[in-house]
């Protein structure tokens, strides 16, 4: 399974429904584990059918909110893991949002 695919089965709605949401994706090597990496998940307040996309004016003001925010986080987190894999250390979720739209919106 390849991390695109990883990312796509993410099910952040029910994340959302538990109280959870994904708000990063690491790479970097890991002692306890051999995957390359890791899900970054925090509890969430009762903004929770706001919070991707609040999350995302924060990174990226001019973000267009008739996309579908789920599928367009999932490709940012893919993203970030392959710009990390490319450079051999881990990058900013920040840095990842602005090279992802620069990278697509030509």
């Amino acid at each position: 399974m390849n991390g695109d695919t990883i990312f796509s089965a993410i099910s952040y709605e029910n994340l959302l429904k538990l109280g959870y949401g994904v708000i990063d994706a690491r790479y970097c090597e890991y002692d306890i584990t051999k995957e390359p990496y890791k899900f970054v998940i925090v509890k969430i307040g009762t903004d929770r059918d706001s919070f991707y996309i609040d999350m995302m004016k924060k990174y990226y003001p001019s973000f267009d909110l008739e996309k579908e925010i789920y599928e367009v986080w999932s490709n940012i987190l893919a993203h970030k893991i392959k710009m990390s894999q490319i450079l051999k250390r881990d990058i900013s979720i920040k840095v990842a949002v602005y090279d992802y739209f620069e990278s697509n919106e030509r």
